[in-house]
Order: C-alpha cells, then structure tokens, then sequence
C-alpha cells in the first residue's frame, strides 16, 4: 500500500448472506479420498466443488500472479488466516467449494489446486423458505422506508428492515456453535480451587475472575455446514460475482490489484470507483462511501473504520 491514497470508495454487498441461503448441506456427510476425487470425471469433480463441501487442498499462488489472495491460510500469531499472494507460494489448508472453484477459475491465472481430502453433503434446501420469507419482508419494510411521506413512519420501517435483517444475519451465525466459554469467580482465600484449565483474567484482594473452555454445547439446532457453506460462498463473491441481470462480473479480481485497500466481512474498499450495477437485492455491491483524498492509508482496523465513516457522511452530503 502506498501511504498515501488518490480516494476510499466503500461498496457494501447488500444483505449478503440471504443471497447464498438457496442451498445447503443435508444428510450425513461422506469423506471424499484424493484418489476418489481423481478418478472421477471433469464434470463431476466441477459438481462436488459447486455443491455443499469442505476440501482439503495444497494450493500453489501462480508464478505471475499480482493480485490479491485467494485462499485462506492458517496465519501465526493472534489472526487466524491470512491470504498469501505472493507468487511461487505453496500452503495447504481446508476452504468450501465455492472459493476452491474461484481459485481454480478466476479470470485472471488458474491456481494450482491438489485435492488432499474433502467432506462432501447432499445438496438441499433446509433454508430456503425461512430466508425467502425474511428477504420478502425486509424488501418490503425498505421500500416502505424510502417512499414513505411520515417521517416518523420511514424511521420505524427502516428500523424494522435492519432487525428482521439481523435475524436472518444472526441466526446463521448461531448455526455455527462455536465453543463456549465460562467466566467465573473464587475467594483468594480458596485460591486452590481455581480450574485448572482456567485463565485467570483479573483478581483483587478479595476475589479472583477467570474463564474456562467448555467445548461444545449439544445443541440439535447446530449445524456449523450451514454457517460455513454461507461464509464460503460469500468470501467467493466479494472476489468475483457475476450480475446475471447485466450479464457483467462485479468484485476485487475485476478490478486492478493496486486498487483494493481492504476487505471487511462483505464490504470492499478501493480507491477509485466503478461503474457496477445495482439492483436493491441481496449480494448486490452497494456504492455506499466515497472519500476523495489524499488520505493517509489505513494501518489498522480501526484507521479504516474511521475513513469509512468520513466516506459515508461524505457521499451522503453530496446526494443532498
């Protein structure tokens, strides 16, 4: 990144997740063997890497590649992945389907993709009707905010579409179930009876605070495919998406490497804007900030939130 940029332009996926709910992994899963993968024909190895699966794989970044990462890579220290780029590296790591045909497909230079593993499901449709019903109502509370002649009545309606938006949001990260954790508290005089498996977070003169793992809870509503097949196909897309309505391609590969400053859960940020089409619906790119610089590059999470808020007050004022 160069320290200074020419601008940071925000587009926001619009409801992203809802846009990859149509299918989802149902029934037991079977483990696929590199050597069953292989044996199997184009096609069909083309249909498991479309369908509901994790693979295992041993990735190799092409030796002209110049742009951004594709896969994800376990990554020392407190992240827990990063995205290797640089030409010529090799590193093996689990991905879903959805971003595995990516790297194997972009339009720029196929990956090096070897199938070491993988976990495939029936596809279904255990989602479909809820996220449809909640999709449905959400377009009609926006619509109902942006036309809306009451105030008070816009406000509500907007406040309504963001909440039914974070049930669908919410729900499926509580499909995840990661591991839980207790915080708990003992006397100093019962030091001793501290877990041992515990962390101790803070203590005073009188008591002593710490957490535990719990592992997983039994939970019969968890289903961590259905979270991970979403968060796939999502990642896959705010790297290349196709506008089957404009019969265009949107997203980061589409754009020169020198031009993407981050990535943040379904949102991209560059620095010059594009021309991309936008329809209201799920998984479209919202142009949503626009800050024109120079601006000093972002460092941390926190130096972007705070251009993107400036770029979102800014583009706002400007449609006025």
């Amino acid at each position: 990144m160069p320290e200074q940029l020419p601008a940071l332009v925000e587009y926001d996926r619009t409801f992203a997740y809802a846009k990859h709910t149509w299918k989802s992994a149902v029934g037991t899963p079977r483990r696929v063997t590199a050597t069953t993968f292989a044996t199997w024909s184009q096609k069909e190895q083309v249909r498991a890497l479309f369908g509901c699966g994790h693979w295992h794989v041993r990735v190799t970044v092409p030796d002209t590649w110049d742009h951004v990462g594709i896969l994800p890579a376990p990554a020392p220290g407190d992240r827990a992945w990063h995205y290797p780029s640089k030409p010529g590296t090799s590193f093996t790591t689990w991905a879903g389907g959805p971003e595995v045909y990516t790297a194997l497909t972009n339009p720029l230079t196929p990956w090096k993709i070897e199938i070491l593993d993988g976990i495939l499901f029936d596809d279904g449709k255990p989602l479909d009707d809820w996220s449809k019903k909640l999709k449905d109502c959400w377009a009609r509370l926006a619509a109902q905010a942006a036309v809306h002649g009451d105030e008070t009545q816009a406000t509500a309606a907007r406040l309504a579409s963001r909440a039914v938006r974070a049930i669908l949001l919410y729900g499926i990260g509580a499909f995840a179930q990661r591991p839980r954790t207790v915080t708990g508290t003992t006397p100093r005089t019962l030091e001793r009876d501290v877990p041992a498996d515990a962390e101790i977070i803070a203590f005073d003169n009188e008591m002593i605070t710490w957490q535990r793992p719990t592992g997983f809870a039994r939970d019969p509503h968890a289903h961590p495919e259905w979270a991970a097949g979403i968060w796939s196909s999502a990642r896959s897309a705010l790297l290349s998406q196709r506008m089957r309505e404009d019969d265009t391609f949107v997203g980061a590969l589409h754009v020169p490497a020198a031009s993407v400053v981050a990535f943040r859960t379904d949102a991209l940020y560059l620095t010059a804007a594009h021309p991309w089409p936008y329809h209201g619906q799920p998984g479209d790119y919202l142009y949503k900030g626009h800050l024109t610089g120079p601006l000093p590059a972002p460092a941390t999470e926190d130096d972007l939130l705070a251009l993107r808020d400036a770029g979102r007050t800014a583009l706002t004022a400007g449609s006025r």
